[in-house]
């Protein structure tokens, strides 16, 4: 017989080919500033797109687009920003993701041409990546990336430590664009905060911590924690947001140097992906995993009961646990060097 039924369905393929093209519609209507066009409006599809110098038939498809994963809500031919496109895709929010977006679909656009070549075993150039963490843009979107993300949380979760209003002395490994630092000082104005990064890194971040008025507050120090260690027993409370997954070599080691450079009684915080074998979010994890794993990483995942156990072997007291939230990835950990 000539033609065949098939037995299964082929729509769940297809649409997730359709999704890859979607991402890269919303990235052009991000640098369009589509949604800014929109904000605080009703707006006529085709008015819209005169408005904005395109072509109504190309753009209507576009729009209904963003209807369907209730980022615009659609009456009639009228449109409007959804609240998650107010608060995270309109240029002037507080919480706008535009730069975070543009720096993830650049690590995936570094990845998927070569994803074949990769699974073979080729290796990506990881000294240029380490390299682009000091561009301000990509400094900013990995910002921005935390203001939509875990930070007010893992800011709270922290602040909420006993004893936390005696501190005095902070240190964030990897803090990067310093937003974590601030955050935390802003919490308690006696302390004092410094943020070790690699050299090039910790220039441009020393740049950020003085625009926001926390540069007497604020110190950046240039170091590869891979290679050195931080000073002995200087910090009340050392923190990390999304770094530690890039030492899972040796994490032993790194929590080693971590419990050294904390104050007898020091608190160390670390907010990090954790649940990859749990059920919920499953495409997600696979592909940022994937993304980690083709980029030269172990794992973008550290589990609770793994890190415990390190934290308990290094005699670290008080271990506390706490999700970022229900449906996100995020895990929050806290624990006390024994006195």
């Amino acid at each position: 017989m000539l033609i065949t039924k098939p037995h299964t369905d082929f729509q769940p393929v297809h649409t997730m080919l359709m999704k890859s093209l979607s991402a890269k519609v919303l990235m052009s209507a991000m640098k369009l500033k589509l949604f800014d066009y929109i904000e605080g409006k009703e707006v006529d599809g085709t008015v819209l797109a005169h408005e904005m110098g395109l072509v109504p038939e190309r753009l209507e498809p576009v729009l209904d687009i963003f209807v369907a994963v209730d980022l615009l809500f659609k009456k009639q031919d009228i449109y409007s920003n959804s609240p998650t496109a107010s608060e995270f895709l309109v240029s002037t929010a507080p919480h706008y993701q535009g730069d975070s977006m543009a720096l993830t679909m650049g690590f995936a656009d570094a990845i998927e041409n070569s994803i074949t070549e990769l699974l073979s075993g080729e290796e990506v150039d990881r000294k240029k990546t380490d390299k682009n963490w000091a561009v301000e843009r990509t400094m900013e979107g990995a910002a921005q990336e935390a203001i939509g993300g875990g930070l007010a949380d893992t800011i709270e979760f922290t602040a909420s430590l006993p004893n936390f209003d005696n501190f005095r002395t902070m240190c964030d490994i990897g803090g990067n664009h310093g937003m974590y630092t601030m955050g935390v000082l802003d919490r308690n104005e006696n302390m004092q905060g410094t943020i070790f990064d690699l050299p090039h890194v910790a220039e441009q971040a020393q740049i950020r911590c003085d625009k926001a008025g926390f540069g007497a507050r604020v110190t950046t120090t240039g170091l590869d924690f891979l290679k050195e260690h931080i000073p002995a027993e200087q910090f009340d409370l050392i923190l990390t947001s999304h770094v530690l997954y890039a030492f899972q070599h040796d994490l032993d080691t790194t929590l080693t140097k971590i419990a050294e450079g904390l104050k007898p009684g020091g608190w160390f915080v670390s907010h990090h992906y954790s649940g990859y074998g749990q059920k919920g979010n499953e495409l997600t994890k696979a592909t940022l995993e994937l993304l980690t794993r083709l980029s030269g990483y172990s794992s973008h995942f550290i589990e609770q009961e793994a890190l415990v156990k390190i934290l308990e072997t290094l005699k670290f007291e008080d271990i506390r646990c706490q999700q970022i939230s229900e449906t996100g990835l995020g895990l929050m950990v806290a624990a006390r060097k024994a006195y």
